[in-house]
């Protein structure tokens, strides 16, 4: 018996000659795996709804097992995404964010908070043509799901809630005026105060996304701290980070 699931696509394997690996996030299951036969077909009804970053409706032959694969029946495209892929520095974003969620979470486990997370944030990365700040937004909040949420409430040194001046990596959280040293990258006030907002759980990536950033050298610096501290503390092996690295004027 097929089961119905909507679920947005993480990752996709090639194997066979037509035959695909396909990796989705969703609603009702979480994160799981399914075997696409003759989707790469030119007449596979299903190609549509297996694009990268799209959401779809999938009808799956579900495993009985977690660590096993499931078997598409059919797909429908609910929302595609195709522009993330056009333009290169957006397909590069997306990709890192998807990359983040996938290592962050076990197969099938249900988390509507992260599913309409992630949903939101690649859709916000549609409608806005100044991406950073969303997608430091995003990977701020998923620090939760690896269990290293920081903390925004207090100095991490003195743990005073006055006086704080900017944000360190080593510490994994907010720095006062009296804490700071000569190593301590000095982060500009209003940033820091907008930080301090997203650890309020009310406050969603919609709720940013509504508000007016530019990209300058202190938000890509912030990024590139970001991704240090995902390869090197976290632990996350992301293909995307060295190409931002590489190509991107985020790392410029």
């Amino acid at each position: 018996m097929a089961n119905n699931l909507q679920g947005l696509i993480i990752s996709k394997i090639n194997y066979n000659d037509y035959d695909q690996i396909i990796t989705i996030f969703s609603r009702e299951e979480g994160k799981l795996s399914f075997y696409a036969p003759g989707v790469r077909k030119a007449i596979s009804k299903n190609q549509f709804s297996l694009q990268l970053f799209a959401t779809s409706e999938f009808e799956l032959f579900l495993s009985y097992h977690k660590n096993k694969v499931s078997k598409l029946k059919t797909g429908v495209l609910i929302k595609d995404r195709n522009l993330l892929a056009k333009d290169y520095e957006d397909y590069l974003v997306a990709t890192l964010m998807v990359e983040v969620l996938d290592q962050a979470i076990e197969e099938r486990t249900a988390d509507d908070e992260l599913y309409n997370l992630i949903t939101t944030s690649l859709d916000c990365l549609l409608n806005n043509s100044d991406n950073l700040i969303i997608v430091i937004f995003y990977l701020f909040k998923m620090l939760k799901w690896y269990g290293l949420r920081w903390d925004f409430g207090k100095c991490q040194r003195c743990y005073k809630k006055e006086g704080i001046k900017t944000i360190s990596f080593i510490d994994q959280g907010l720095i006062c005026r009296g804490c700071i040293t000569e190593k301590d990258y000095l982060f500009s006030i209003g940033l820091i105060k907008e930080i301090i907002l997203w650890q309020d759980e009310q406050f969603t990536i919609a709720t940013l996304a509504s508000k007016t950033f530019v990209t300058n050298q202190e938000l890509m610096l912030l990024f590139r701290m970001l991704c240090e501290y995902y390869l090197n503390v976290v632990g996350i092996f992301s293909y995307s980070i060295k190409e931002i690295a590489e190509k991107s004027i985020y790392f410029k």
